[in-house]
């Protein structure tokens, strides 16, 4: 005897119902939209496969089957994240501003990779000589110091702030002594002395030692040198006179 199936049981029926039920929603990755789903979709449908070229700027899909366990708390599927995709923003960072290796590992994490992946990541970079918090420390020690005239003390907060490792900063900022950080404060008191104008020598004294002391220089060395300064800048010029 031949079994008829109920006319509201059709394959097709199960099929359609069954799909929109076991695919959680499309998530994109940043910067693209489903414009341009449907446009890779029909170049895909009229080639027939794809050539390595196309995943530089292809979308990123999650499509998650319901009961997999995939799926986030709100029901959401999780959003694929690329080791290659994460790579080519950090380097792109990389290429405006050196960072450190803290840095890059903080980037790394925002842009939701973790775990053995992030490391992974991490570690390829130091490799490569991307990442290198000795050379980035003494860089800044030059540019601090010596270009901006910045205090021992002023490096060594910089240098902590960027996530350096603090014997890192130790050896780095050893290489500014006594000597050097006095004529830093010297020549940045006499580049301030001179735009402070025919202020008398008071007035003089007590800015020039707040904009010192605002930059890290210790009390001792900035009266030290405020007094050379303004004693200096007080003493008559040597030149011929007339009465």
């Amino acid at each position: 005897m031949t079994r008829r199936l109920p006319t509201s049981w059709r394959p097709d029926a199960v099929r359609d119902s069954s799909s929109e039920a076991r695919l959680a929603p499309v998530s994109y990755l940043p910067g693209a939209g489903a414009g341009s789903v449907s446009s890779e979709r029909n170049r895909s449908a009229g080639s027939g496969s794809r050539s390595p070229s196309d995943d530089s700027g292809a979308v990123v899909l999650s499509l998650a089957f319901s009961g997999s366990g995939a799926e986030s708390d709100d029901g959401n599927a999780p959003e694929v994240v690329e080791q290659a995709v994460v790579e080519q923003r950090v380097l792109r960072a990389l290429s405006r501003k050196a960072l450190s290796e803290s840095e890059v590992r903080a980037l790394i994490t925002e842009n939701g990779l973790e775990g053995e992946e992030a490391e992974t990541l991490v570690a390829r970079l130091i490799d490569l000589r991307y990442v290198d918090d000795r050379v980035l420390a003494e860089e800044l020690r030059r540019r601090l110091s010596e270009v901006k005239g910045q205090s021992k003390a002023a490096v060594a907060r910089a240098l902590s702030a960027r996530g350096l490792e603090s014997d890192i900063v130790a050896e780095t900022v050893a290489e500014i002594d006594a000597d050097d950080e006095r004529a830093a404060a010297r020549n940045l008191a006499e580049k301030r002395a001179r735009q402070l104008g025919s202020l008398d020598a008071q007035t003089v004294e007590r800015r020039l030692s707040g904009f010192l002391a605002r930059r890290g220089y210790p009390g001792g060395l900035v009266r030290e040198v405020v007094s050379e300064v303004v004693r200096k800048r007080s003493a008559p010029s040597g030149g011929p006179r007339f009465r």
